[in-house]
């Protein structure tokens, strides 16, 4: 029965952005399948056929619920839930029976990793991490975006980090304040 389906099980970490996508391929019709998710959705899923319509289902558990009457792909799209700690690390629990492959962008730094690990390749902008059935948590935390330009003629680079709030806030009561003295002196200087 096994040879009547393939899945194969993409989780893109990339910060803010991520994502689960499952490509299932029917070789014969099935009345009613179920496809376990690997990650718990955090909001809607989507499951569209290989010509892009939208395929009713039933999810329960972590278990989609779907019938298909003619073989054929599908792909199952969803923003997978991620847990955050009392230490700001983020946190994805996976639980799959099937192959994974876990993409982890530049900006995502993990903080653990399963020691089980069937396959690890470097990519231009990433790792992707491909783990056997299982379960696995996984902790990470994302990193600002960092910019780096050439100033014309030199060979120097500078680096830009986006200001956060709270470094913002300090930014701007400094400014207050020089501002408020320097009324002070000007007003104390007239008389």
């Amino acid at each position: 029965m096994l040879d009547l389906l393939s899945i194969i099980v993409f989780i893109y970490l990339t910060g803010n952005n991520s994502l689960v996508i499952i490509n299932a391929t029917l070789y014969t019709p099935a009345l009613l399948m179920n496809i376990t998710l690997p990650v718990q959705p955090l909001g809607p899923v989507t499951v569209m056929n290989s010509t892009g319509q939208s395929i009713p289902y039933y999810i329960s558990n972590n278990e989609i619920y779907l019938s298909m009457v003619n073989p054929g792909n599908i792909t199952i799209t969803y923003t997978p839930y991620i847990n955050v700690l009392s230490n700001g690390t983020l946190q994805l629990n996976i639980n799959t029976n099937y192959e994974t492959q876990i993409y982890m962008a530049s900006n995502v730094l993990p903080t653990s990793i399963p020691s089980n690990i069937q396959g690890f390749q470097t990519t231009s902008n990433g790792i992707v991490l491909t783990l056997t059935p299982g379960n696995y948590v996984i902790n990470f935390i994302t990193t600002g975006p960092i910019t780096t330009t050439e100033v014309a003629h030199t060979m120097k680079t500078s680096t830009y980090q986006p200001i956060t709030y709270s470094s913002l806030s300090y930014v701007i009561v400094i400014i207050a304040i020089v501002l408020i003295l320097s009324i002070l002196l000007i007003i104390r200087h007239r008389k």
